[in-house]
Parts: structure tokens; C-alpha cells; sequence
């Protein structure tokens, strides 16, 4: 069982594979362009090789497209009239891209770095025999028993990690939401209401060309540009497509369609997490579901809601239910169930171990503790406390039992 980490799946849609999915659309949109030609012109037969390139290139890198009911579309580097002017897309989609994918990723960074200050670290290294769960349980309760202490903020008992954890959520979704909002005003025609809504109207409407009216991805335009010379000003108009607009198209619906999914997923989310952290019964729930009651032995009269509740709110918190369930996830439920057991004997028996057999570095906050195959038996095996490897019957003085009240071990 290496270290957890308690990011949910959506958590990792926004982190992990959103980033990664922008970065290689970008990718495709890059050498899309670059092998089929950003645009292709029809210019006059009388115009050299250094002519076609400098018209191509405006043509290109013109960013106003201008829209008449009554002329074709044309494309200006410059543009007096503001009147039917809109912003052309296409020549940065790549680069719109690849910078979403970094800015995307940025939460995620952040939730590492207070993941590794704030969260609940322990490795263990073990087998698959119940005598080994066992003792990784105790393991585990001894170092959240440590953790506990030296806990410095539980508000509510939330804790200062569920806190941070509700805090990235709000970025992912404030993220994700900047990114839709910037990017549906160029996709999207002025009389809809949205870039999906006029999708799903061509739909509606059996068009099979979903985006032929997108004025962000022009198909066709007439590009008109000047020439100027030392004694004259020659202006030029010519017909140009852009033969990678409809890819184009197609990628950036993907885009904002998986926008809205990631929206309503990371909100879904969040909602699930911070009534999972405010509401107690939740928490008591889990601890009632995991103690076994049949190992505490003379502790089952402290068995009382009263206590339960005071347990799992004040002395676990959040922050400890959230890491235990995330181990239970990994088909751990033995050590779990033996963790929060021996956590209940170490809060109501007053007794604290004076040595943890298999540990073989002392449990600390913020640290890693490995936890290796024990080739002692397990604690309080056939009913007996089990004497300390230092005992000595042939000294003259006896050293103290283990603190530890005598109970059976059923693996």
C-alpha cells in the first residue's frame, strides 16, 4: 500500500487529464496547420513567389473579419468601419490551447504542494496474511494517534487539510469557468445564446455542417490588402480558404462541450465534499461501520453514541475519515477496521504502547514510516501479553509489562 493520495476523480479530470488532453489538441492543431497550409489564395498569374508569401501572409494574420449582408466576406489588417467587424479565432488556436492546458494546471501544482505540507503521509510495505494487516492497523493508529497531537487547526471539525482540499475545488471550478466564458463569445454567432445552443440547433435542423455559419472559423473569404511602392499604392483583392478552419471547428467544440462537462462534474464535486465535511453524521456513520466491537473487550461499555460522536467529530475530524476512507478504497478495509479500533482504545483505556513490533522508524508528522513484515507474532496472540525482546529472567529486577490490556486476536 504506497501513499495515497486523496484527490477524487474529478479532481484528477481537472488536474491531470484536462491539461493533458488541451496540450496534444493543441499539438494536432500545430502541425495541422503547418502541413495542410494555413491558407491558400488565388492570386494574379503575374505575381512572383515574394508576392504570393507577402499575401499569404496578410491574408493569414489579418485578425478582423468583416461581415456584410450584401458583399462578401472579406478580411482587412485594417479596419475603419467597426460596424460588422468581428475577431477571427483561427490563427491562435494552438497557442489558446496549450496556454489553457498551463493555466489549467496550476491548481493542481498548488494542490501538491499544500497536499505535501498539510496531508496525512504513511507508507507501509507489507503482505497479504491477517497477522500482517493486524499489525499495519496498530501501526497506522499509533501514527495518527501522534498526528492528532500535534494537529494545529480543526474548525468545525473539518480541519486545516479539508479546508484546503474545499479551497482547490473552488480554483478548479472558478479555472474552468474563466476558460468557457472567454472562449463561447468567439465561438458563438450574436443571435445565440451560446456555442452549444447553436450546435444543437444545426442538429435540430439535420444540417450535417454544424459550424458553417461560425464567423470565428470562416471557410472562404476575399482577403483585401494594399502594396505600397515609393510613388504608388496598389490594392489588391483575392479569394482564400482556410483548409484546416473546419478541423479547427470540430476541436474547439470538443473543447467547450468538455467545458461544461468539467463545470458541472467539479461543482457536483464540491457540493459532495463540503456537506460531507459540515455534516457530522456522516463521519459517525463511517466510525460506527468500521469499530469491532467483539476486540475492545471490558472497553464495550464506552460504546455510547454520546462518545462515538465525540470521537469521530472531535478527536478524528475530517481530516482523518477522509484518509482512512481513501485507504478502505484500496481494498484495505482490514486495516482500516483495526485502525479506528485500536484509535478507540488508545482514547478511552488511557494506555499507549510502549513499542510497535514491525516499526522500524518511529511515527512523525509530515515524515513517512515504513512499516515491513513482522516475524513477531501478533499482539496479545493466545490471550497472553507478550514479553518485551529486552525482558531478562536472569536479572535481578523485572522490566513493565506491555501497557497494553490483554484482548484476543481473531485474524
Amino acid at each position: 500500500m504506497p501513499h495515497l493520495s486523496v484527490e477524487s476523480l474529478v479532481d484528477g479530470l481537472n488536474g491531470r487529464w484536462t491539461p493533458l488532453l488541451f496540450f496534444v489538441l493543441g499539438f494536432f492543431a500545430l502541425i495541422g496547420q503547418l502541413y495542410m497550409g494555413p491558407v491558400a489564395c488565388n492570386f494574379p498569374p503575374e505575381f512572383t513567389e515574394s508576392n504570393v508569401k507577402y499575401g499569404t501572409s496578410r491574408c493569414f494574420t489579418a485578425t478582423n473579419l468583416y461581415v456584410s449582408r450584401f458583399e462578401p466576406m472579406l478580411v482587412f489588417s485594417k479596419i475603419k468601419d467597426q460596424k460588422y467587424v468581428v475577431r477571427t479565432l483561427y490563427q491562435y488556436v494552438p497557442l489558446i490551447l496549450i496556454m489553457q492546458a498551463i493555466f489549467l494546471r496550476i491548481p493542481y501544482i498548488l494542490w501538491k504542494l499544500g497536499e505535501k505540507k498539510l496531508g496525512i503521509h504513511f507508507s507501509v510495505k507489507s503482505g497479504n496474511t491477517n497477522d500482517n494487516t493486524r499489525t499495519i492497523g496498530k501501526s497506522l493508529a499509533l501514527y495518527l494517534e501522534q498526528w492528532i497531537k500535534d494537529r494545529k487547526i480543526n474548525i468545525l471539525s473539518i480541519g486545516a487539510f479539508t479546508i484546503f482540499q474545499l479551497f482547490v475545488k473552488l480554483l478548479y471550478f472558478v479555472n474552468v469557468s474563466t476558460h468557457l466564458g472567454l472562449l463561447d463569445p468567439f465561438l458563438k454567432e450574436e443571435n445565440q445564446t451560446s456555442f452549444g445552443s447553436q450546435v444543437l440547433g444545426n442538429i435540430r435542423e439535420n444540417d450535417a455542417r454544424f459550424f458553417q455559419t461560425s464567423p470565428a472559423f470562416p471557410r472562404e473569404i476575399m482577403c483585401e490588402y494594399d502594396i505600397w511602392t515609393l510613388t504608388t499604392v496598389q490594392r489588391y483583392t483575392v479569394q482564400c480558404i482556410l483548409p484546416f478552419n473546419p478541423y479547427l471547428e470540430q476541436i474547439m467544440a470538443v473543447v467547450w462541450w468538455w467545458l461544461i462537462f468539467l463545470v458541472a462534474a467539479t461543482v457536483a464535486d464540491g457540493l459532495i465534499c463540503f456537506f460531507g465535511a459540515v455534516l457530522p453524521c456522516f463521519r459517525v456513520w463511517f466510525v460506527k461501520s468500521n469499530l469491532l466491537r467483539v476486540e475492545l473487550g471490558n472497553l464495550n461499555q464506552t460504546l455510547t453514541e454520546q462518545n462515538i460522536s465525540r470521537f469521530s467529530n472531535n478527536k478524528l475530524g475530517e481530516d482523518i475519515i477522509v484518509f482512512l476512507k481513501h485507504i478502505q478504497d484500496q481494498e484495505n478495509g482490514c486495516v482500516v477496521m483495526e485502525t479506528i479500533t485500536e484509535l478507540w482504545r488508545l482514547s478511552h483505556s488511557g494506555s499507549v504502547q510502549s513499542s510497535t513490533v514491525g516499526v522500524t522508524s518511529p511515527p512523525h508528522l509530515g515524515g513517512t514510516t515504513e512499516v515491513s513484515n513482522p516475524s513477531a507474532p501478533p499482539y496479545g496472540q493466545h490471550g497472553e501479553h507478550q514479553r518485551e525482546p529486552w525482558e531478562n529472567e536472569g536479572q535481578g529486577h523485572q522490566h513493565p509489562p506491555s501497557l497494553y490490556p490483554s484482548y484476543s486476536s481473531r485474524a
